[in-house]
């Protein structure tokens, strides 16, 4: 599978708005979803590489724009995103040239549940994480 992790086939806020320096308006933000956790023995295995991961859920709207971030200094993150149909919109191990961050921008499709999952980029990954999701409105 090339380095990549195939999710389905292991798994079937606060509003800001203000204006610039500049005079212009500043796009909300509205928060979805923001955690912390912990990978660490007794979590969730994915079979194909034995790593660890925890999974989050959020309420999505169709034609939502979302943000979706995991962070950490304790590991190599690695994300992806479930639609509540079961399909993988998104995976990511490192954002901006950054390894210890993960960064998807998804349009969704769909009214429902996803799911978030945070995992390490290999088996030996444990430590603590962030997790957010964002929407701009």
């Amino acid at each position: 599978m090339t380095g990549q992790k195939w999710f389905a086939r292991v798994l079937a806020g606060a509003v800001a708005v203000g204006i610039c320096a500049t005079g212009a308006i500043a796009r909300a933000q509205e928060m979805l979803l923001s955690e912390e956790g912990v990978l660490e023995n007794g979590d969730m295995v994915l079979p194909s590489d034995n790593s660890l991961y925890d999974q989050f859920t959020f309420e999505g709207k169709a034609g939502q724009t979302v943000t979706i971030k995991l962070f950490s200094t304790e590991f190599q993150p690695y994300l992806a995103v479930i639609s509540p149909e079961g399909e993988v919109l998104g995976e990511n191990h490192s954002a901006g040239g950054n390894p210890q961050n993960s960064q998807l921008e998804l349009t969704l499709a769909t009214d429902g549940t996803y799911i978030v999952i945070a995992n390490g980029f290999d088996a030996s990954s444990r430590g603590r994480y962030t997790v957010e999701v964002m929407v701009a409105e």
